[in-house]
């Protein structure tokens, strides 16, 4: 009898926290913008699934589901999600062919992802979707390898995470207001700022990307990492394992960042290799051939997202191939070397940044093809006005007129004289 008594409070204690846990977690944690907190609710109430795609957020802003099953007459669902870690992708595949028996799975090999270390991880990235998996032997495992040991606490108590609301009551009310409106209850949607959620994991961005200029990386992230290398090869083991057929693949990005920085195919070969090593075909939509595939500056919302747009190209284009209305001679080069050479001249960009001595402004021209481009050279001074430190030159080691922040005008001419671009640019 006392044992009884002892077991019951122990009970009692267990239930006591996980209620008080779920309770702070309800007023502490504003989850009514996350869009993984709809995915994996759809997810958990598919009965079937023939096709899931796994990846980034190039995946949900760029593949529509709706226009594969029109065309493949089934059933395809997207588990993508912002800066989608490969490890969680291998986990929301497990997770989602324990919902419905799926019959292939499209990974996106992003190479913002591949070329990473699982502890380069960020704890918000892994929680983003951990967050809303249904607890399972799986998900603590996955999560005790993906979580630093430092981070345990915050990742499995979320409520430990958002502690620091607790000191104000103005922001739990308004976080209980939104989570008692018919929007979050059934999960009827999440509020965007340049999109609507058309459901199954794709959102429809408004937004055209404009001139580039920045100094910003370039496509090529450094080699594959060896942690990479074991998911995928984890991966494609549990995918034969399971009948599940895999296939990999890489979203297009914009022109100004594959040319911007380092080689493509640095990247593009090592990820077919990999891919090789371990049995998975892989195919890289930046090496589409526009006159099949023809994705233009027009069709990104940024750098590396397509907009509406671009996802609906993208998405058919994707269909077809995979339905086999579209010969892989036909759609891909076999490098982006080979690509290039088959572009129109286009001057694509900029990359603008201060030297070391933060005296001079060095710029770095992206172009399709080579010309004797020449830059004119404007700056902001105090009074607002556009004051000329370099008229039409080949030069592109500018001195500066202060080493403080500045705004600065650039416009491009081509050989013939022509403008081919201007850019206004904070440096």
């Amino acid at each position: 009898m006392k044992i009884l008594k002892i077991l019951g409070a122990g009970v009692f204690t267990v239930a006591l926290v996980v209620l008080s846990l779920w309770g702070l977690d309800y007023v502490l944690s504003d989850d009514t913008k996350s869009f993984a907190r709809l995915i994996m609710h759809e997810l958990y109430e598919q009965e079937d699934i023939d096709s899931l795609i796994v990846g980034s957020s190039h995946v949900y802003s760029g593949i529509d589901p709706a226009i594969l099953d029109k065309d493949w007459n089934q059933n395809t669902f997207s588990c993508s999600t912002s800066a989608q870690r490969y490890d969680t992708s291998f986990m929301l595949l497990r997770e989602a062919n324990k919902v419905a028996d799926i019959d292939t799975c499209y990974f996106e090999m992003s190479m913002y992802s591949t070329t990473k270390d699982i502890g380069d991880g960020l704890l918000v990235e892994i929680c983003a979707v951990s967050d809303f998996l249904k607890p399972s032997l799986d998900k603590f495992t996955y999560m005790v390898k993906a979580v630093k040991p430092e981070d345990y606490v915050n990742a499995f108590c979320r409520a430990r995470r958002n502690w620091k609301s607790i000191y104000s009551l103005s922001g739990m009310k308004e976080t209980v207001s939104k989570k008692s409106k018919d929007f979050y209850k059934n999960y009827e949607g999440v509020e965007l700022k340049s999109g609507e959620y058309k459901g199954k994991g794709f959102i429809d961005f408004e937004g055209e990307l404009q001139n580039a200029a920045n100094s910003v990386k370039g496509a090529y992230q450094g080699p594959i990492s060896e942690d990479f290398r074991d998911c995928l090869r984890e991966m494609s083991q549990y995918c034969r394992e399971n009948d599940i057929e895999l296939i990999c693949f890489a979203t297009p990005l914009s022109e100004y960042t594959l040319a911007s920085g380092g080689s493509y195919d640095d990247y593009y070969i090592q990820a077919k290799e990999v891919c090789e090593e371990f049995g998975v075909p892989y195919y890289d939509f930046n090496l589409a051939n526009p006159s099949v595939l023809n994705i233009e500056d027009s069709d990104f919302r940024d750098r590396t997202h397509l907009n509406g747009t671009g996802a609906k190209k993208l998405s058919q284009g994707f269909a077809d191939f995979f339905a086999g209305k579209i010969e892989e001679e036909d759609l891909f080069f076999e490098s982006y070397a080979q690509k290039q050479e088959h572009l129109p001249k286009r001057f694509i960009g900029i990359v603008i940044k201060r030297d070391e001595s933060k005296e001079y402004c060095e710029i770095t021209p992206i172009a399709t093809k080579e010309d004797d481009y020449q830059y004119e050279v404007l700056y902001e001074d105090e009074n607002k006005n556009y004051v000329s430190i370099q008229e039409k030159s080949s030069n592109l080691k500018i001195k500066m007129p202060k080493k403080g922040k500045t705004k600065l005008k650039i416009r491009v001419y081509d050989s013939q004289g022509n403008k081919v671009a201007g850019f206004v640019k904070n440096i």
